[in-house]
């Protein structure tokens, strides 16, 4: 079996090297710092998919004194064919000491096959002192990518591309803190034109990556789905021997209530979070790109401008409502003078409009109903225990919250590349801040139908009511982040 690619990631220090890493390996252990020098030493990061090694990056420490290195090259004429051979007496000749030490280190895997990635800094304007950097890259005989980075505001990528051009067989620009998906694999594409003899291999990591990225997706899909469904069906139960305890008890028992639904909410961010190997960097409230998750699950802000508006619930509620309606209507043969769909309709809408107001469930007394139900309170009572449940949470936008919150969490994880650290403040914009609202007017009903006939069978939820919101999550999520191959999905 051939070996698998490689890539020497080279380039004068603090350039963005490591965050070039960092990203096309999805590896947030990279080692990222605004101080220059941060990378001392050659480090290899396999980029590996089911236990496969696609392709290796090496991480290098930047050129320190080029021009000097150049001049010693340059001190004894050599032919062309003779440069690779004259750049490896450098490395013998200096061996031990501490002359040149950063050169030989990141010329050291150049020489032993691995292909060049020379980055730069777009943002800074091209000085003559580089050509040193790239005529000694030239003197290896690798064949050689440029990479224009972006690490400030500036963009001097025109002087740039026009320098690079003359020393390299191919320049790309790459932003390693907001490159998407689609944007590292057409890099890829790129990397098959330096050898030919890669080319297969290179297709293979494409194939190979693409599929994991489905994968992911409809793991995701899945973990929202269950957080949907447990979240829509999760009660508390308590028993309370005085009346005394009672108002005490149902305060308690509401806060463990919510509390239970904010930390499973948490729980799966962080499975999300894992799958696309955010590992070491966490997702904590103040770094997400969308300002709404600064808010908590029930937080007056978070309800505002999450799920879905009054209006549009009302609709949504109305549109499920008088679907339920009309079956009635199918099954008499119209004998009902469609008053099933009217009805239906009318129910469903004004449910919603009762639940508005309300953002926190509520606890009730439970048991059996009729006569044995009043004969089983009273003799509860009357043996001083009585047994409330909260939940499951009935208000109609709930799940819409939650299933934005969700969506927007996801849309940051796939966003985000592995090159970004710390906080991001993003600016909250204008207009809505959530995905929901934007759904096709048939997504929000049939949502809104399986809301409604999850929480009618929370005791125990059928199982394809599960798979259909997973599917139906499913949709969203491949508009959220598209992917070669993908079958169409109806417009949102």
């Amino acid at each position: 079996m051939n070996d698998p690619p490689r890539f020497a990631v080279v380039g004068r220090v603090n350039k963005g090297k490591s965050s070039i890493v960092a990203t096309l390996a999805e590896d947030d252990t990279v080692r990222i710092d605004p101080r220059p020098g941060t990378t001392t030493e050659v480090r290899e990061y396999p980029v590996r998919v089911d236990g496969r090694t696609l392709f290796v990056l090496v991480d290098t420490p930047g050129f320190e004194d080029a021009p000097r290195a150049l001049a010693w090259l340059r001190s004894r004429q050599v032919s062309a064919a003779d440069r690779p051979a004259r750049v490896a007496e450098l490395l013998r000749a200096y061996q031990g000491t501490g002359e040149f030490a950063d050169e030989r280190k990141l010329l050291a895997p150049i020489l032993a096959g691995a292909n060049v990635l020379y980055v730069v800094d777009g943002t800074r304007p091209f000085r003559r002192n580089y050509e040193a950097e790239m005529e000694i890259l030239r003197w290896t005989g690798r064949p050689g990518m440029a990479l224009v980075n972006r690490i400030g505001d500036e963009d001097y990528g025109l002087e740039w591309h026009r320098a690079l051009d003359q020393y390299f067989k191919m320049v790309r620009d790459f932003d390693a803190f907001s490159v998407s998906f689609e944007e590292r694999l057409k890099l890829l594409e790129s990397f098959r034109e330096l050898r030919p003899e890669s080319r297969a291999a290179i297709d293979e990591a494409i194939t190979a990556l693409t599929a994991q990225r489905r994968r992911r997706r409809a793991d995701a899909g899945s973990e929202i789905a269950d957080l949907l469904l447990d979240e829509l069906t999760h009660t508390e139960e308590i028993a309370v021997a005085h009346e005394a305890a009672l108002e005490a008890e149902r305060d308690r028992l509401e806060r463990s209530f919510h509390d239970h639904l904010r930390e499973r909410e948490e729980k799966a961010r962080r499975r999300v979070e894992g799958l696309y190997a955010h590992g070491e960097v966490r997702f904590e409230t103040t770094s997400l790109d969308r300002p709404i998750f600064q808010q908590d699950l029930f937080a007056e802000e978070t309800w505002r401008l999450l799920g879905l508006a009054p209006v549009e619930l009302v609709a949504a509620s109305t549109l499920a409502g008088a679907a339920v309606g009309g079956a009635v209507d199918a099954l008499v043969g119209g004998a009902s003078l469609l008053a099933g769909t009217a009805i239906g309709g009318a129910v469903g809408g004004a449910t919603a409009l009762f639940g508005l107001g309300r953002r926190y469930a509520s606890v009730r007394q439970i048991g059996p109903g009729g006569i044995a139900g009043w004969w089983s309170a009273a003799r509860r009572y009357w043996e001083g225990g009585r047994r409330f449940r909260i939940g499951p949470h009935a208000q109609p936008n709930f799940p819409w919250v939650l299933l934005d919150r969700a969506l927007l969490h996801y849309d940051s994880v796939v966003r985000r590349t592995h090159a970004r650290r710390g906080t991001i403040p993003i600016s909250d914009g204008t207009g809505r801040a959530g995905v929901v609202a934007e759904l096709a007017r048939a997504d929000r009903r049939n949502l809104e139908d399986l809301f409604r006939k999850i929480r009618r069978s929370a005791a125990d939820p059928p199982r394809e009511l599960r798979d259909s919101l997973e599917w139906f999550v499913g949709r969203v999520l491949q508009r959220i982040d598209p992917l070669p191959g993908d079958s169409e999905v109806p417009p949102a």
